[in-house]
């Protein structure tokens, strides 16, 4: 299941908006190309909301992360924009996982619990669970990676903008996804930690 959606997230957000852009970029304009670049990895997102709908907080954030990025794309009026908008966005997402992390509701931890309880796991149980000291840590730095991941992609692309103006647009598609599974696979490692802590603490209750 991993290496599918790895797949399809290659050809939804990468392979098809490269394609579209150099396919349309003549006939129907930068702007007219770029909008209609974001379609496939739009339908795509709808698609996994659909497949998870059950989940709360990672339905909820996905649905609006791509109804936000829609209408700033829609609005833009220019592709220039478009491209300086989805750099403003990065920024603003990155300050809520941050925020998150500050007032001690780390948003990962929330869509883990989404996750575990659709693998039939008791919610509340593994909420206990994720709030002990060393787990909640963990959580804290996992939120804080996803934070630093859209603000290093926020950064690369406004590097990107400056220096090749429209042009940009192909390039930051591929760094922004190398980035963010690179990022991803890190804070992986973190998941794999507090599974191992868990699982740790459920032996010793077991034979004591």
């Amino acid at each position: 299941m991993g290496k599918r959606m790895v797949m399809f997230d290659v050809v939804f957000y990468v392979v098809f908006p490269i394609v579209l852009w150099h396919a349309l970029r003549s006939p129907v304009g930068e702007y007219g190309a770029m909008l209609i670049c974001t379609v496939p990895g739009a339908v795509y997102t709808v698609y996994r909301y659909w497949r998870i709908r059950k989940v709360q907080w990672f339905g909820t954030f996905l649905i609006v992360n791509l109804a936000v990025s829609t209408l700033l794309n829609i609005f833009a009026g220019s592709a220039l924009q478009m491209l300086w908008n989805d750099v403003w966005y990065s920024i603003v997402l990155s300050v809520f996982f941050l925020v998150t992390v500050v007032v001690k509701r780390p948003l990962l931890l929330y869509f883990s619990l989404d996750f575990v309880e659709m693998q039939g796991a008791p919610r509340s149980v593994m909420k206990r669970r994720f709030l002990e000291r060393d787990v909640f840590s963990l959580f804290q730095w996992i939120t804080v990676g996803f934070a630093l991941r859209d603000g290093l992609l926020a950064a690369i692309k406004a590097y990107l903008i400056v220096r090749y103006d429209v042009e940009a647009f192909d390039r930051a598609i591929v760094i922004r996804e190398g980035i963010g599974w690179g990022i991803t696979i890190l804070c992986m490692l973190g998941f794999v930690r507090i599974s191992k802590i868990i699982s740790e603490r459920e032996n010793r209750h077991h034979s004591t």
